[in-house]
C-alpha cells in the first residue's frame, strides 16, 4: 500500500461526534449518532478560505451539519441523501423560518389539536410500527401529523413541526435504536404525554429562530440521490465536506426505520432503501454502474481474506467499490484545485485491522485526486465482542484530504 502523510489533530476530536451539537441552535433539532459538527465545516471554511464565490458538496447529508455549517459561514452548498429523513430533515433545518411567522402557525395548531380525537387513524401503518408505537402512541402520533397536516401555511413551515413531531418518536417508541439495530423495550413513554413532549420540542425549536426571516437565497439545498451517480454537472463544485457511512454494519434504515415508516415509506420502500444504500452493512446489495476501472487494493484483499464471516467479506468488497464510484463522481463534479475532507472510521474484524482511511486515500488517487494528508482526529475502541476476544485495539477516526489537481 502507498503512504500517506498521517498527521494528528486532537483538538478536532470533539468535532467528529455529535455531542457539541446537542446544545447547538438549529443544529440540536435532529442527530445522526454518527456525525460530525458544525465546528468542522466552519473549520475547514477558514483554513480553504472559502466564501460565497464558492460551492461545498456533502454526497452524504445525513442531519444536513454541513448545509447548516456552511450557511453559518456565508458559503452555498448543497447535499444529496438516499434517504428521505435525512433530505427532510436537512432542508428543514436550512429553510427560511420566521419565529414570528412560526409562532402565529402554532397557536392555530394548537387549536386544532385540542378538537382532534385520537382514537381513530388517518392512514394505515406498518406492523412494526404498530409494535412499536403500541398502546395508543401511535393514534397520537397520527392524530397531531392529521392536524399538521391541516394548517394553511407554507410547506417548509408543515415541515418545522413534522420535524418536531418525528424527532420525538425515540422518546415513545419500544423499538430502541442500539448501535447498528433495535432491540425492544417496554418501558417507554406513556400515549397521555405525548401532545406535551411536542409542545416542549417546538417551544425549544422556536427559541432557536430569530424574529423575522434571515434571507438565505436559494444557495443551501438537500436533494435525494445517490452519491455513486451524482446528478451535477462535470466542474460543480469547488469544495466537498462529507462523512461516508462506516463500514460498522450499521444499517440505519433500521436504526431510522421507526421514523422512515411513520413519514416517509411503507415497508416494501424502506426494504427497497436497505438494498440500495452504501455497503456498509451486510443487507446491502446496491445496483451500481459500471466500474471497469476499478482495481481492490492488495492491503485491502490480504485482510479481508483473514476475515471468517462471509458476509463481512462481502460487505468490505462492496463498500470499498462504493468508496471507489463515490470518489469517481466527487472528482468529476469537481473543478480543479477542489479541495475534499472526507471523515472516515477504521474497522476491525477477527481481530484483523480494516484502515479505512489509507484505503481510501489509495482508491482517491487512482480516480486521479491527490492525497493531502490524513489527518487523524480521534482514536475508538473496538466493539466489546472484538475486545472480549482480541483485547482493546485503538482504531482511528480521520479526515481524509484530496486536492482536485
Amino acid at each position: 500500500m502507498a503512504r500517506y502523510h498521517i498527521t494528528e489533530a486532537a483538538t478536532w476530536r470533539p468535532w467528529v461526534t455529535p455531542r457539541l451539537s446537542r446544545d447547538r441552535a438549529v443544529h440540536r433539532w435532529y442527530l445522526f449518532a454518527h456525525s460530525f459538527t458544525g465546528d468542522l465545516v466552519h473549520a475547514l471554511v477558514d483554513e480553504w478560505g472559502l466564501d460565497e464565490r464558492d460551492r461545498i458538496l456533502d454526497p452524504f447529508v445525513g442531519a444536513g451539519t454541513t448545509l447548516l455549517g456552511a450557511r453559518e459561514r456565508g458559503v452555498p452548498a448543497v447535499g444529496y441523501d438516499l434517504s428521505p429523513l435525512a433530505a427532510f430533515v436537512s432542508n428543514t433545518k436550512i429553510a427560511r423560518l420566521s419565529r414570528t411567522c412560526l409562532e402565529s402557525r402554532w397557536r392555530v395548531l394548537q387549536g386544532f389539536l385540542k378538537q382532534r380525537r385520537s382514537d381513530t387513524m388517518s392512514r394505515s401503518y406498518p406492523a412494526v410500527v404498530r409494535r412499536a408505537l403500541s398502546g395508543g402512541r401511535l393514534e397520537a402520533f397520527d392524530a397531531v401529523a392529521a392536524c399538521i397536516r391541516e394548517l394553511d401555511c407554507a410547506s417548509f413551515e408543515r415541515d418545522f413541526f413534522q420535524l418536531a413531531l418525528i424527532s420525538i418518536i425515540p422518546r415513545f417508541s419500544d423499538a430502541v435504536a442500539d448501535g447498528g439495530w433495535l432491540r425492544w423495550s417496554s418501558d417507554r413513554g406513556e400515549a397521555a404525554t405525548v401532545g406535551e413532549v411536542f409542545r416542549e420540542r417546538i417551544e425549544m425549536m422556536l427559541s432557536d429562530l430569530h424574529e423575522e426571516i434571515i434571507e438565505s437565497g436559494n444557495g443551501w439545498r438537500a436533494r435525494m440521490a445517490d452519491a455513486r451517480v451524482l446528478p451535477d454537472s462535470d466542474d460543480t463544485y469547488t469544495a466537498v465536506i462529507s462523512s461516508p457511512p462506516y463500514p460498522n454494519r450499521h444499517d440505519y434504515t433500521r436504526v431510522f426505520g421507526i421514523e422512515l415508516m411513520f413519514g416517509f415509506l411503507d415497508w416494501d420502500g424502506n426494504r427497497a432503501l436497505r438494498h440500495q444504500s452504501f455497503h456498509s452493512h451486510p443487507e446491502a446489495r446496491p445496483r451500481r454502474p459500471e466500474a471497469d476501472d476499478y482495481s481492490a487494493p492488495e492491503a485491502l484483499e490480504r485482510s479481508i481474506d483473514h476475515i471468517a464471516d462471509a458476509r463481512i467479506q462481502r460487505m468490505l468488497r462492496g463498500y470499498f467499490l462504493d468508496m471507489h464510484l463515490c470518489l469517481r463522481e466527487i472528482r468529476r463534479v469537481c473543478r480543479r484545485g477542489a479541495k475534499i475532507a472526507l471523515v472516515v472510521g477504521n474497522a476491525r474484524y477477527d481481530g484483523r485491522p480494516i484502515v479505512v482511511d489509507e484505503f481510501v486515500a489509495e482508491l482517491g488517487e487512482s480516480t486521479g485526486l491527490a492525497c493531502l494528508e490524513v489527518r487523524t482526529v480521534r482514536w475508538r475502541g473496538n466493539s466489546a465482542q472484538q475486545m472480549g476476544r482480541y483485547g482493546r485495539r485503538a482504531s482511528r477516526e480521520s479526515v481524509v484530504m484530496f486536492k482536485k489537481q
